[in-house]
């Protein structure tokens, strides 16, 4: 009988990375795997890229509603989120009884699952643990990893944090970062498409600003956020800013967006965005793609405060704080320094080489789970 695995994915950001692992565990055969669906894929203003899903040909066993459309813009909307999460998951989950949950990464839907995995004495796999971040990101990063059994790290930095944090060096793997496997697959829109659909000159420099807002510094998240369009606009280089994801104060930074008479899109498919970025001179703001995807594909990172702080970086990464001034700094940087770019062009990535799926489906395979203790402990 084939174990059941089961997948929670609440926005674009984590289906791009668990879409590489569902995928390698199709090809096994040896898995039945359950996809839930929830949070921001549902929502309108998110462009219910629950399609996305749909047209990448997933079945989707389950799905609920997270967020609602006109709740309120603050911290008590991501805990009420939460809580319809925890009550939604614990029915599919009770009635479901996978032997796996497969949990991913900082993200709401996921702590979710794994809490409740743990409670239901359930093995609970965790996707990049021991990562260091900015924002509430990093608590429930390392919370879903007190509650996890088995851990899959993006790097060896990450694998040392976990057993710092009294992880059982036998269940944690270090096998890079299934984005890249994303990225690697991938059937690239053509130059000629994207400048059409974009309005683009790829002949010029591109600018793409992708800046989330941080949940700690949510009562100066606008004016910080002004910092980085009023950079990019007084360097006048063509640009197009991408919205961020569903934490509190994400509305607001949207209004700016609408406000700033500067291209922007609400959403862009995964294949879109990842065409867009091969191209861009330099990717702006706060986004992990900026620490993980950037690097990979070796385009310049201008990282802008908090959000992404401490965690590993390569020569293409230039950290800035919430300041113009220093921003164009680094923009023009990014552009034109022959040394930096020259750095830029040899770097090698920090997580991974684009084979994390496969990995991690085939130490799936090999896992004996009767011999993974469900009874947690620190391992000294």
């Amino acid at each position: 009988m084939r174990e059941k695995i089961l997948f929670v994915t609440e926005r674009r950001a984590d289906y791009s990375k668990l879409r590489p692992v569902i995928r390698a565990v199709i090809d096994s055969g040896k898995f039945d795997y359950y996809l839930v669906v929830t949070g921001s894929h549902l929502m309108k203003r998110h462009g219910y890229t629950i399609n996305e899903i749909k047209s990448d040909g997933f079945r989707i066993y389950k799905k609920f509603k997270m967020f609602r459309e006109n709740e309120t813009d603050d911290p008590s909307a991501m805990t009420a989120a939460f809580g319809r999460a925890v009550l939604s998951l614990t029915k599919i989950i009770r009635s479901l009884k996978p032997d796996i949950i497969f949990s991913g990464f900082d993200i709401g839907g996921n702590f979710a699952a794994a809490i409740i995995g743990a409670h239901m004495n359930i093995h609970v796999a965790h996707l990049e643990g021991g990562e260091i971040t900015g924002t509430i990101d990093e608590p429930i990063r390392h919370a879903t990893s007190k509650f996890a059994h088995i851990h899959f790290t993006s790097n060896k930095e990450a694998t040392r944090r976990l057993v710092k944090m009294g992880e059982d060096p036998r269940h944690i793997f270090t096998v890079g970062n299934p984005s890249l496997d994303a990225i690697k697959s991938l059937k690239i829109v053509p130059r000629s498409e994207l400048e059409k659909e974009f309005g683009i000159d790829l002949q010029k420099p591109l600018i793409l600003v992708v800046q989330h807002t941080v949940t700690t510094e949510i009562n100066d998240i606008d004016r910080y956020f002004l910092e980085t369009i009023h950079a990019v606009k007084e360097l006048d280089i063509q640009s197009i800013i991408i919205a961020g994801n569903t934490d509190a104060g994400s509305q607001k930074i949207r209004k700016i967006i609408r406000n700033s008479k500067m291209t922007h899109y609400d959403h862009l498919t995964f294949t879109k965005y990842i065409s867009l970025l091969r191209h861009t001179s330099a990717i702006v703001g706060n986004s992990s793609s900026g620490i993980m995807e950037a690097p990979f594909l070796r385009v310049p990172s201008v990282n802008v405060g908090t959000r992404q702080e401490g965690r590993g970086k390569t020569a293409s990464i230039i950290n800035v704080g919430y300041d113009r001034a220093e921003i164009k700094k680094a923009i023009r940087k990014a552009l034109s320094d022959k040394k930096f770019l020259a750095a830029v062009k040899k770097q090698k990535s920090l997580h991974g080489d684009g084979t994390a799926a496969k990995r991690i489906v085939r130490i799936l395979e090999g896992l004996d789970l009767k011999k993974i203790p469900i009874q947690k402990k620190l391992a000294y």
